[in-house]
């Protein structure tokens, strides 16, 4: 049986070496596909999921917010971009952020039943890729969080650090918007 996951970064913070490939292992993959998918460069994808854990391996001792760590984990990662963001765009020659290629996106979502499942199937990548890219960047966050970085609304709103209800709402309206858009594009 494995450990639970508190018990799990409890062995981290002490030092084992196992428990922290366990957490690496299970997060890295993820963590990396939402930093990918909000700035479409692999080298800086790369950077910033190093950059992510080298912080949580240095703050893992501090951490006490059970329940709550990948919300935590995704803080650290999308404000490390953030701020590598905000920092390109002072050089002289900043990184083009906007351009997404289509096989970074991977929406899915894991139950088949769901309301947006079918909208999620059945349109190509690239078209969603230009939907979503005409979404605001608000919007592409939350559909980016949920879908990429497989978290559950109380995760992102925890991430967010906004009320869960907003984060509903968002969620449902962002689907809503690139559903009209998609509807728009097939007709």
């Amino acid at each position: 049986m494995e450990p639970s996951l508190d018990a799990t970064l409890a062995a981290a913070a002490d030092g084992d070496e196992q428990a922290w490939r366990h957490i690496v292992d299970t997060y890295a993959g993820r963590v990396y596909g939402v930093v990918f998918r909000q700035c479409g460069d692999r080298e800086l994808s790369e950077e910033i999921t190093q950059d992510t854990f080298v912080k949580v391996v240095t703050k893992l001792g501090d951490y006490n917010e059970t329940g709550r760590f990948e919300a935590w984990l995704f803080r650290i990662a999308t404000n490390r971009l953030r701020d590598e963001i905000r920092r390109r765009k002072r050089q002289a020659n900043p990184v083009d952020f906007s351009a997404t290629p289509p096989e970074a996106l991977g929406y899915q979502d894991e139950d088949p039943a769901s309301p947006d499942a079918p909208l999620l199937t059945a349109e190509s990548n690239s078209q969603l890729a230009a939907a979503i890219a005409e979404l605001s960047e608000a919007d592409q966050q939350i559909l980016n969080l949920r879908y990429v970085g497989e978290l559950s609304y109380q995760q992102i709103a925890d991430t967010l650090d906004q009320p869960l209800g907003t984060v509903l709402a968002r969620g449902h309206r962002a689907l809503k918007k690139l559903k009209t858009r998609l509807a728009e594009e097939a007709a």
